[in-house]
């Protein structure tokens, strides 16, 4: 509960787009952010939006571009947080 909670605070004036919130989401319900400590949720959020924003372009553009959400998508982005949490970077 607590890291879904520090997870939902948004900062002012910076709204996520679809694309972050599916990534955070994610992370969020498939246990992703089980390992993190509450005091790096905010830290760990931004760093997988900076990797996926460079390593994951099309799929942001995808999600955001259609809204679409499916299996193929859900996949994607489940490889993209384990590509990144391997990285270890936050």
């Amino acid at each position: 509960g607590k890291r879904v909670t520090e997870l939902m605070k948004q900062k002012q004036f910076k709204p996520l787009s679809v694309a972050e919130m599916a990534l955070s989401l994610t992370a969020a319900n498939d246990g992703y952010l089980d390992d993190v400590p509450v005091e790096k949720i905010n830290d760990f959020e931004t760093a997988l939006h900076d990797y996926a924003a460079v390593n994951a372009k099309d799929l942001a553009e995808k999600i955001g571009n259609s809204g679409a959400y499916n299996d193929e998508i859900a996949a994607q982005i489940k490889h993209v947080i384990e590509s990144f949490k391997s990285k270890g970077v936050y």
